[in-house]
């Protein structure tokens, strides 16, 4: 296979990691992927050990090599787990990979290490192992998110993915490169894809403060705008594949907080994933979007969230 086609599976023994595992099985296009199952072993350092030499830490030691011993055990059968289950449900052996490596920079950073070897996408979960409970990512997961500016980030939900996908979308490239690789991923298997611009309900004077209304006009305006990028993003989702009656518009207008209402359409829509880009045009607009982004990751525990750069 293509480098371009491997997908890197973040992994540990958490059951979490194990309904990611189960989520991946329901989407058919991520079959014709190469999957690398990959975890960061963390031992204990090397100057632990020299205290052997000492009788009276003799059993801290013993204890030690066992609980590593057990955590490698855990991650093997795990892997073992996490292989059939994706042979089971059509995946061709080749295209799923185990791999297990220690950690030499931590598990952050040996994740965002592996990313960089051609990968199409990494797959994380919310919170597995020892993280954070909901709705926190967990400490891992919110470094890995940060760092991989270079790749797609999905973040899996907990609710099983189904046939409804909801593209968040603004006038920035970085929106209609979320729109490209939605195509090029998801097209061709009979999918929906509502696309989802969402106008603030006005200005924030100061903060703190009530905002200023839009007038109707500028809405008007805005809304005229977005059906050109509505219309191209269409016409970009047909040619991959998509039926022109799966893919539909809308815009929400009125909203205090856009992220709040990707999310709110998302749980009402029963959509999953929720689609959005990293990045804009400018500088300002990439603040925006990271901002945006982010948001909508932690507020979005339902529903997997991928992140395009």
């Amino acid at each position: 296979m293509a480098l371009e086609d491997k997908i890197l599976v973040a992994v540990d023994s958490s059951d979490r990691c194990m309904e990611t595992i189960k989520h991946i099985t329901q989407r058919d296009p991520f079959q014709k992927k190469h999957l690398v199952l990959y975890h960061v072993f963390i031992t204990l350092p090397d100057f632990y050990w020299d205290i052997e030499m000492e009788p009276q830490s003799r059993g801290a030691v013993a204890h030690a090599r066992a609980w590593e011993a057990a955590k490698k055990n855990d991650i093997e059968k795990f892997m073992e787990k996490a292989r059939k289950m994706l042979l089971d449900a059509g995946f061709p052996k080749e295209a799923v990979t185990v791999k297990i490596k220690q950690s030499e920079k931590g598990i952050a950073r040996d994740i965002v290490e592996e990313a960089k070897d051609g990968y199409l996408a990494v797959i994380i979960s919310r919170s597995g192992e020892g993280e954070l409970p909901e709705p926190f990512l967990g400490s891992n997961a919110s470094k890995v998110i940060h760092k991989l500016h270079f790749v797609p980030v999905f973040i899996a939900g907990k609710r099983l993915p189904g046939k409804n996908i909801l593209v968040a979308l603004d006038r920035s490239e970085g929106a209609m490169r979320a729109v490209d690789f939605v195509g090029e991923l998801m097209g061709g298997h009979d999918f929906n894809v509502t696309l989802l611009h969402v106008i603030r309900n006005g200005e924030q004077i100061k903060p703190g403060a009530s905002f200023k209304p839009m007038p109707e006009e500028d809405i008007q305006t805005e809304e005229q705008k977005m059906q050109a990028v509505f219309d191209e993003a269409k016409r970009r989702l047909v040619d991959y594949g998509f039926k022109p009656d799966h893919v539909t518009s809308k815009v929400i207008t009125g909203a205090s907080s856009p992220p709040r209402a990707i999310v709110q359409e998302a749980e009402q829509g029963g959509y999953s994933p929720i689609v959005i880009g990293r990045r804009g045009l400018s500088k300002l607009q990439e603040f925006f979007m990271g901002s945006v982004s982010n948001q909508v990751i932690q507020l979005g525990v339902e529903q997997a969230v991928w992140v395009v750069t």
